[in-house]
């Protein structure tokens, strides 16, 4: 699932995706102890920390780090996915599809339970997918099941999904985007699931963890599920603590009151690798982050706009000097270790004198007191980041710096992060600093670029929170997702990534290459390119150490 990232935060792709008769035999029976399980590693909790507190624990009604994370210890899927993206069976223990009538036939597995102990059967796949499809839900996903033209239950066990239309990401987004709900806990449909505050801060799932405690602004706490079908997790509680920013997660970490840090500030990480007690993981992440606009604002509707304010920012140093060399400077959405990515594409050039050129063209003239302006109006705007994010801060003044140079004034400003999240999806940020994490080779950006999943000023719709509205980019989207032949697509979206950089609606910034710090007795964290938590419920403490 991608996702908005708090965070300033091997990639082998398989070339071919899905859509020829995909089926996947089973891991065996629920309650089964998985392959490779060792008793004498079970045992300890794990403390984690995060700058920003979830919004709310019920799957698809959020689209930040903080709750996605929580809500993946918690809740699972139809499918589950590989350390390399690739699909394997989760709640559904086998399945088949028809190519001639476009119909996948799921068989879930036996004997599982939801936390509370009541059965997991084909009505509560059934009752999930009503909830994310409803035309009235808060699901920002629903580009991700739109392809569903309907759903039948078999019997409790078998359910059938049949297509409007081939979609070679079935598997890993409609089958896999959003963990299955218990229908017996949302009474009222889709007024539960949209609204109901109680359900979403006491979640129930059938996941490797379960559901204990959310003091708000200071820890979410879940326990293992020692029911669990593929066999209870080696640890007996994780907690993630809700710390103000990275500064004092670092000195937690040095303090031993925390565990894991799962992205040091860079300038951080020597001081955490010359502890004895400690070690640190680099690790590549999926995403992309950047500086974005609305692109409804009548300031950054026009694209020399936008192209000048990005060869007037110094993204170089924001790799160099900010993150000390931990990132990849980006042209695109792509990130450069996935077959998608266009590396002839290149990051626009730090050119103050072109930037400048490139306002003059655009009608914004400078004025007596060194700021911009055109038909009356000064070019003033606000850059918004999240509170806590030193590195998000950091790249707000040096726009406000570099900016400053062509005759811009910025106002760097910070808010909390659910302030922040509502006036991005209601458009109310000038400019604001984030990050689109959580994809690998699988990547597929409908959500994020195409133009009905824009917010409209109530902040309904879905994660096209810069309003681009580019049908030539409509139509590469909606090609890709249909393209069986992979060679194919990754052509569409190499396509895709020149295009978007030429327009530059969002400014591309860098893809994270991240610094995780460890307690040195915690073992076998295998971050994946779209999931630091990947295989948690394998995470375990060295033995004669047991954790806390």
């Amino acid at each position: 699932m991608k996702k908005l990232t708090t965070k300033a935060i091997p990639a082998a792709i398989a070339a071919t995706l899905l859509m020829s008769a995909f089926s996947a035999a089973g891991a065996g029976a629920a309650g089964q102890v998985r392959k490779g399980f060792d008793p004498s590693r079970v045992g300890g909790k794990v403390i984690l920390t995060s700058f920003a507190d979830a919004v709310s624990l019920t799957p698809l009604t959020t689209s930040d780090s903080a709750s996605n994370d929580i809500q993946g210890m918690i809740f699972e899927s139809l499918t589950d996915l590989d350390i390399n993206g690739q699909p394997i069976p989760g709640l559904a223990e086998k399945w088949t599809y028809d190519a001639a009538t476009l119909t996948y036939t799921f068989f879930l597995r036996k004997g599982v339970t939801f936390h509370d102990g009541k059965p997991f059967t084909s009505a509560d796949v059934k009752f999930t997918y009503d909830m994310y499809m409803h035309k009235d839900s808060v699901n920002s996903y629903k580009s991700s099941f739109e392809s569903i033209s309907s759903i039948t239950v078999v019997n409790s066990h078998t359910i059938k999904f049949k297509l409007n239309k081939k979609d070679a990401f079935f598997l890993v987004q409609g089958a896999n985007d959003g963990g299955i709900l218990p229908k017996h806990q949302f009474p009222k449909g889709i007024e539960d699931y949209n609204n109901n505050n109680k359900i979403h801060r006491s979640p129930i799932g059938t996941g490797p963890f379960k559901f204990k405690q959310w003091k708000a602004d200071e820890r979410i706490v879940v326990v293992a599920n020692k029911s669990y079908w593929a066999g209870r997790p080696y640890l007996d509680e994780v907690i993630t603590r809700i710390l103000p920013d990275s500064n004092v997660e670092t000195i937690n970490l040095l303090k031993g009151s925390v565990d894991v840090v799962e992205a040091l500030n860079p300038n951080q990480v020597s001081q955490v690798a010359k502890d004895g007690d400690l070690k640190t993981m680099v690790y590549d992440q999926g995403g992309f982050h950047y500086v974005g606009f609305n692109n409804l604002n009548p300031i950054f509707a026009d694209a020399k706009v936008r192209q000048a304010l990005a060869y007037g920012l110094d993204r170089q140093s924001i790799v160099s000097k900010i993150l000390l060399g931990k990132a990849y400077q980006a042209s695109g959405p792509l990130h450069p270790k996935i077959p998608q990515n266009n590396p002839s594409v290149k990051p626009y050039e730090f050119d103050v004198e072109r930037a400048k050129k490139l306002l003059d063209e655009a009608g914004w003239k400078v004025g007596s007191d060194g700021i911009r302006e055109k038909n009356g109006k000064k070019f003033e705007i606000e850059v918004a980041y999240n509170a806590g994010n030193v590195i998000r801060e950091k790249v707000s003044q040096l726009a406000q710096q570099n900016w400053k140079k062509l005759g811009v004034k910025v106002t760097p400003r910070k808010y909390e992060w659910s302030i922040y999240l509502d006036r991005l999806y209601k458009g109310q940020h000038d400019a604001y600093i984030l990050g689109w994490v959580g994809y690998d080779g699988n990547v597929e950006h409908t959500g994020f670029f195409h133009s009905k999943e824009a917010r409209d000023s109530e902040g309904k719709g879905g994660n096209n929170t810069s309003r681009v509205n580019d049908p030539y980019v409509d139509k590469i989207l909606e090609s890709y997702t249909v393209e069986t032949n992979a060679q194919k697509r990754f052509k569409l979206y190499q396509d895709l990534h020149k295009h978007l950089a030429d327009k530059q609606n969002v400014i591309y910034t860098y893809h994270p290459k991240l610094t995780a710090g460890l307690d040195e007795n915690l073992a076998n964290v295998k971050p994946s390119l779209s999931d630091f938590f990947w295989n948690l419920e394998d995470w375990y403490w060295k033995k004669g150490v047991g954790g806390r």
